[in-house]
């Protein structure tokens, strides 16, 4: 109770602050938001066509969830919790090193690089299971596993804000090519599209799950060899390999070096005019505000 309710008051308190000092850059539309227009605003906003087609092609990624390899396979649903304990502060940590990558990095090259590590670490997994059945034994699987998540966890912090900036700085393409930004209504006809799949490649996993002899509910280690073997592989590398046509995109992002720059300046220059522009409507003395906007 003390932790719901003291983490809800500061989240509250710091919502209530930004609402009262927040500003719009751009006016926003009192129409209701259309379903159509947000899927022309995906297909016309090339950064967020390729963002959304990476989600869209990694959708395709096939696999069974690794608890149920430690389940059926290793015999332990609590082996994962421990060989997790290792990492369990990397993820943290990892946001420490966000700042200085992105300095030195553009998004794309970020995007794609933990992309690719990603996956090289669970093809890592995969490749050493596959030796001589190395997948049914316990203590080394545990250890391989424990390595894979350790270095993985890494790139926890890079991967959670790269993906936040991604879709800004498609919004703030969106505003830089149109005028306006549709965050809410680009969101919806994403979630639409992604979730459409999600329902397909359930009833796929479904499928894929009956054709390995995958038996539900059965004593913890005793599904066939067959069944086990497959329950490995779809939980290491068979999804990387199924979803990796979702780095293609990636490739092709295209606000990197000077194209970002001069986007970034031309949206300081219009915002610092817009706010100009607001100010002698309302009467109030027009502020230089194109320092604050650079920083965006």
């Amino acid at each position: 109770m003390i932790m719901g309710v003291g983490t809800g008051l500061v989240s509250s308190a710091f919502t209530l602050y930004f609402f009262v000092v927040s500003r719009e850059r751009v006016m926003q539309k009192v129409e209701r938001p259309s379903v159509l227009e947000g899927l022309k605003a995906v297909f016309n906003n090339y950064p967020i066509l390729l963002i959304t087609l990476s989600d869209f092609f990694g959708g395709f990624s096939v696999g069974s969830g690794i608890q149920d390899y430690f389940i059926d396979v290793l015999g332990s649903a609590s082996l994962l919790t421990v060989v997790n304990i290792p990492s369990s502060m990397n993820g943290s940590i990892s946001y420490a090193f966000v700042k200085p990558l992105r300095a030195r990095f553009s998004t794309k090259a970020l995007w794609v690089t933990e992309d690719l590590y990603t996956r090289f670490w669970w093809i890592f997994v995969f490749v050493i299971g596959l030796y001589k059945q190395n997948y049914k034994k316990r203590l080394l699987m545990s250890i391989v596993i424990g390595t894979q998540a350790w270095f993985d966890k890494w790139m926890f912090g890079l991967r959670k804000v790269v993906g936040a900036e991604l879709f800004n700085e498609a919004m703030d393409y969106c505003e830089w090519k149109n005028g306006y930004r549709m965050e809410a209504t680009t969101g919806v006809a994403r979630g639409l599209i992604l979730k459409l799949q999600r329902i397909f490649m359930d009833s796929v996993r479904n499928l894929i799950l009956r054709q390995i002899g995958y038996t539900q509910g059965l004593t913890i280690g005793t599904q066939t060899e067959r069944t086990k073997f497959w329950m490995f592989a779809l939980s290491t590398g068979v999804p990387v390999i199924t979803g990796s046509l979702a780095v293609l995109p990636k490739f092709l992002y295209p606000l990197t070096g000077k194209r970002r720059e001069k986007m970034y300046e031309d949206l300081a220059e219009r915002r610092t005019l817009y706010a100009r522009q607001i100010n002698a409507a309302h009467g109030v003395q027009a502020e230089d505000t194109s320092s604050d906007a650079n920083k965006t």
